[in-house]
């Protein structure tokens, strides 16, 4: 018993990094949990629990932390419990900031074998010896780790994550081996190489309904790194980058073993794919159809089909060609590029406020609302399946519709399932990562983008970088509208 007077509510604080006993962490969690729990019981006192699985290499990556503190600073709690003192934090520098807090609103430390009272010196300097060896402790786990990481790198091991479109990770060797996925991928290459667009690529794919690695439809970007991959062609680069932000170390520091395992893709068509898609000379090779700054992203808004654009020699001016479909009228093209500029000046405002959104840990109610909305489509895309069975059963549908249906309504929730797993498993650091490339390529092309008028990017870079950020404008000029109307999607709204 840990009885102490001055305690009547306390936090209970469970985090795992790993699974440090080889028994599963949440196996682990839940004998923590357990232990705690009693511990409570039977000093009488009454806890809340916080509970996460997370490094401890800083607070900000950890939610329920920075959501303790926060309730600390309220006096909430009378003390907090923990497993162990390194449970806290083994980062010195964010270890000094916890004490400091528990310190300035009296709060105390508890173990199952130790009470600290931070307001006597003798446990004040003992939690700080425990504090710096559990530091110390921790440098030196991360360089083992480090090491083992680039040892089991040279051997040809993955240790770079999840594995890429394609590959499955043998458990026993350790190393990649193609999967049925593969196919798509080789599709993906075959058909650059053979003259197609990224774009013709991406919208083929998603047509017939394959879904990148996470579930997710495919987009310009998403073509472009499985392209850049060197994965594919049996190569494993490990050690690139280094720190947090991901800053790229000196070529001559990277780790590359060739022929690490089976290759996807061989040497030459991976060569060519590269250069094709980095020196954006993939408008078919064989084509003199000329690149413009919008070629395949502008789609009539009435029936779908693409907007091109086509220059008068007469009037020396270029236009919006008419849509052959449905008569979308035509317009006059600069003017579409200045309010495109335009669109993208603004949005790239919206995409510092998602970024500062999701780095002050503010887009959780977002996520959520989206878990929520996609488990409800799963509900009832499951309840349209069993619907169909009934319809077979009282002989209301065909065998052949009853298949076509099923089939229909299983992709769906296949879809819809890899969807949910993606927004569950998604990091906030995969968010920002993925923010900052868009941001980057805004900022690229809004520096050097003058439409028809000056000297900056080409009509083929300037293509390449909407694309990045752009899935498709929808153009709407009918007969009787006063103006046309024009909507951008972006790959990340």
């Amino acid at each position: 018993m840990l009885a102490n007077d001055n305690i009547k509510h306390v936090a209970i604080y469970l985090r795992l990094s790993r699974d440090e006993e080889n028994r599963g962490i949440e196996e682990m969690l839940a004998s923590h949990r357990h232990t705690l729990t009693e511990l409570c019981k039977q000093n009488g006192w009454s806890y809340e629990i916080f509970e996460e699985i997370a490094s401890s290499r800083t607070i900000e990556k950890r939610d329920k932390m920075v959501e303790l503190l926060e309730r600390i600073q309220k006096n909430h709690f009378d003390a907090v419990v923990v497993m162990d003192i390194d449970r806290l934090s083994r980062n010195e520098f964010d270890s000094v900031e916890i004490k400091k807090i528990l310190f300035m609103t009296g709060t105390s430390i508890v173990t199952p074998s130790k009470f600290y009272n931070l307001s006597k010196d003798e446990d004040n300097l003992l939690l700080g010896i425990q504090s710096l060896v559990a530091a110390q402790e921790y440098k030196q786990i991360l360089k083992r780790m480090q090491r083992g990481k680039l040892y089991a790198s040279k051997q040809g091991h993955w240790t770079n994550g999840i594995p890429p479109l394609g590959y499955d990770k043998n458990p026993k060797t350790k190393k990649l081996v193609p999967n049925e996925q593969a196919e798509h991928v080789k599709y993906i290459f075959n058909s650059l190489v053979n003259g197609k667009t990224i774009s013709d690529v991406y919208h083929h794919l998603n047509k017939y309904g394959v879904t990148t690695r996470t579930g997710s439809n495919f987009h310009f970007n998403a073509i472009l790194r499985i392209v850049n991959n060197e994965t594919y062609k049996g190569t494993i680069v490990s050690n690139r980058v280094i720190g947090k932000h991901e800053a790229e170390r000196p070529k001559s520091q990277w780790i590359i073993v060739e022929n690490a395992h089976p290759a996807i893709i061989d040497e030459d068509t991976w060569e060519r794919a590269n250069k094709i898609v980095n020196t954006y000379s993939f408008s078919a090779p064989r084509s003199k159809n000329k690149i413009y700054p919008t070629t395949k992203l502008i789609y009539c808004g009435n029936c779908g089909k693409v907007q091109g654009a086509q220059y008068h020699p007469h009037i020396n001016k270029l236009y919006l060609k008419m849509c052959k479909y449905c008569k979308n009228r035509t317009y006059l093209y600069e003017p579409i590029l200045k309010i495109i500029k335009g669109e993208i000046a603004t949005y790239r405002q919206k995409v510092l406020n998602s970024i500062e959104i999701i780095e002050n840990n503010n887009d959780s109610g977002d996520t959520e609302y989206k878990i929520k909305q996609l488990e409800s489509q799963i509900r009832r895309a499951t309840q349209a399946l069993d619907n169909i069975e009934i319809l077979f059963e009282e002989s209301e549908i065909n065998l052949q519709q009853y298949r076509d249906r099923k089939a229909k309504r299983k992709q769906q929730l296949e879809q819809l399932n890899l969807e949910l797993e993606n927004l569950k498993t998604e990091t906030p650091k995969d968010k920002v990562a993925d923010l900052s490339e868009v941001l980057k390529q805004i900022d690229y092309l809004l520096g050097k983008w003058e439409c028809l008028d000056g000297e900056g990017l080409t009509d083929e870079e300037v293509n390449r970088s909407l694309h990045y950020i752009i899935d498709r404008i929808e153009w709407k000029y009918g007969k009787n509208d006063e103006a046309p109307e024009l909507k951008i999607k972006y790959y990340n709204d």
